[in-house]
This record gives C-alpha cells, sequence and structure tokens, in this order.
C-alpha cells in the first residue's frame, strides 16, 4: 500500500522546498469533488469554469504528474503567479495559469500549464486541410513564451519566487475533448505527432486525460497517453 503524501508526512517542513502554501496531495481529494470534475467536463465547460475549479481544488492538476512519472516525493501547485511583470506601452506581463513543480528521486521538475476550455476545439479546417484552432494557436504561442522567459530568467525566478532548483520547465497545454480526435484519424495522428516532435517539451493534451487518471480511478493503472 502507497503513503499518502500530505503535509503531516513532511514535519519539519523542509526548508530548501517550495512555499508549503502550494504543496498539494496527489489523492486526497473527496470522491465528489472528483465527480463534479467529470461533470464540469463533459458539459464543455469553457475555461473560465474550469479554471476556477482547479484553482479552488489543485489536487486535480496534480495528477499531470502521471505524465511525468515524477512527483512521487511531493508537488506543488501555483496559480496565477506573475512571471514578467508588464512594461506598459512595451510588453505586456507573463502569467501562467499555472506553475507546477514535482519531486522525484532525480530532484525537482516544473512545468507551466496553460488552460483552454473544454468547448474549444484542438483543430479546425476542411477539405483536407487542417489548422490549429485559434484557442489552441493562442494556447501553444503562449506556453512557448512561458517557456523561453522562464529558461532565460531561471535563476532570477529561482530566487524570488522560492521554486527550488526551477530550471527549463516544461508545458502542458489542456484543451478539448477527447472525442475531437477519435472521430477525425487525421486531427488524432497530427496531435500525437505534435506531442513526439515537440519532445515532451510543449504537449497538448485534452480534459479526457485527467478524468480517466484522476476521476475514473486510474491512479494505480500505468500511464496513458492521448
Amino acid at each position: 500500500m502507497r503513503t499518502r503524501l500530505n503535509l503531516d508526512t513532511f514535519e519539519p517542513y523542509p526548508k530548501d522546498w517550495p512555499p508549503r502554501e502550494y504543496f498539494v496531495s496527489q489523492r486526497d481529494i473527496e470522491k465528489n469533488v472528483l465527480e463534479h470534475f467529470r461533470q464540469v467536463v463533459s458539459a464543455n465547460a469553457p475555461e473560465t469554469d474550469i479554471d476556477a475549479l482547479i484553482r479552488e481544488h489543485p489536487n486535480i492538476l496534480a495528477t499531470c504528474f502521471r505524465l511525468t512519472m515524477t512527483g512521487h516525493h511531493g508537488v506543488w501547485v501555483i496559480p496565477q503567479q506573475v512571471i514578467r511583470p508588464p512594461m506598459r506601452p512595451v510588453e505586456c506581463g507573463l502569467k501562467p495559469d499555472f506553475i507546477l513543480g514535482g519531486k522525484g528521486s532525480d530532484g525537482f521538475s516544473w512545468f507551466v500549464v496553460e488552460l483552454k476550455g473544454a468547448d474549444d476545439a484542438i483543430f479546425v479546417g476542411s477539405d483536407g486541410k487542417t489548422y490549429f484552432s485559434g484557442a489552441a494557436n493562442r494556447g501553444v504561442f503562449q506556453l512557448l513564451q512561458y517557456v523561453d522567459y522562464c529558461s532565460q530568467n531561471q535563476a532570477w525566478l529561482r530566487d524570488t519566487l522560492q521554486l527550488t532548483d526551477f530550471r527549463e520547465p516544461r508545458g502542458f497545454l489542456f484543451v478539448g475533448r477527447e472525442k475531437e480526435l477519435e472521430e477525425n484519424e487525421t486531427r488524432g495522428r497530427l496531435k500525437g505527432a505534435w506531442n513526439r516532435l515537440a519532445g515532451g517539451r510543449l504537449e497538448i493534451h485534452t480534459y479526457d486525460v485527467l478524468i480517466r487518471w484522476f476521476v475514473d480511478g486510474a491512479l494505480e493503472q500505468p500511464a496513458a497517453t492521448v
């Protein structure tokens, strides 16, 4: 039987870890919350509804670490953290939806997460021509900005935000439903091709990943890819 990781497991809380207010348990979450998340996604909710629910219950997003095979020694979920203040009118600020940290046997790993709606498509197009949808395109380039900025300013972010061993973060975009990919072989193949070509640095996933792993009790099963 696996040990449940919560704050009681780490007392006294290690001083060289990220701020304790962002620590979450991947397992201590109520079944009614899981079912509510399933209902929200199944109703093809917009980004704002999903973001609000995850901010209230960050454990939901902690299941991202099944994509990475890390985080078994601790997980941190940081919402709406400004990584670059705005310098108007020269440039706008940068604020990822979430920053995720996970501690494994090899140390800390960090990720930035962008959410779009379950009601958004990943692709659009017809007549044999396929393109990223507006939502997916915005999400990819937002993540590209976040990852690039974080990589260039990792020392400053480590010190300022107290993000232990923060360096070279990866990006996750959550958007749309798996049904879109199941009903269109080309779109399913292109989404998989994107994740392979990105080499795990900037991945696109549907919300059905979180439902399958977290809501349907798949935490004890081998990780799947969608």
